[in-house]
């Protein structure tokens, strides 16, 4: 019986391990494609994916808007039933890499495949099935503000913090807009 044990966790490492050196490859975008990340700009789990990510995203692969103040964006680039006001409106992170986009458990792991290792290696849970995934996804963000409430203050943001919000135009107004923008307009 601890043989048939000892054999399950050698199976289950030796797929976890599969999947870091070779999902993250897999899921990341052509080169110079643009990847654009929204989230609920009032979710403080989504805000600490965000801060996560611009954290470690050293070479600036993702650039962040929040759902709440891009529904035209989100409609033009095929992802209006994610935007607010759309029919799964606030549900998801949704990552929009040119015409592709990716919604749920695989738009955090293609983030994930996108940042530097050890982080890179998050990706190797793309070889679970979607739907377990998405399971998992859906549950975690049906009692996200019951867990991790919403947002009332945010990060105090850098000139290179704000420089990575899509509407960010350099100069002081526009980066106040593009903070207020993802801070919930608060």
């Amino acid at each position: 019986m601890w043989l048939l044990v000892l054999l399950g966790c050698v199976v289950v490492l030796a797929v976890f391990v599969y999947g870091a050196l070779t999902a993250a490859p897999r899921l990341e975008p052509a080169p110079g494609t643009e990847s654009l990340l929204f989230f609920d700009g009032v979710c403080n789990l989504c805000h600490g994916f965000v801060n996560f990510v611009a954290n470690h995203d050293d070479k600036q692969h993702v650039r962040f808007g929040t759902i709440q103040g891009h529904a035209e964006l989100m409609r033009s680039k095929g992802a209006g039933r994610y935007a607010e006001g759309g029919a799964e409106a606030l549900s998801t992170l949704v990552l929009i890499q040119g015409d592709d986009v990716f919604v749920r458990s695989d738009a955090a792991l293609r983030v994930a495949a996108l940042l530097p290792p050890p982080a890179k290696y998050l990706a190797a849970f793309h070889v679970l099935p979607a739907p377990l995934r998405d399971a998992g996804y859906r549950l975690v963000s049906k009692y996200r503000y019951k867990i991790f409430g919403e947002a009332e203050s945010r990060r105090l943001p850098t000139e290179r913090f704000k420089s990575r919000f899509i509407d960010y135009e350099g100069d002081e107004e526009a980066a106040g807009a593009s903070w207020a923008a993802a801070a919930g307009g608060s």
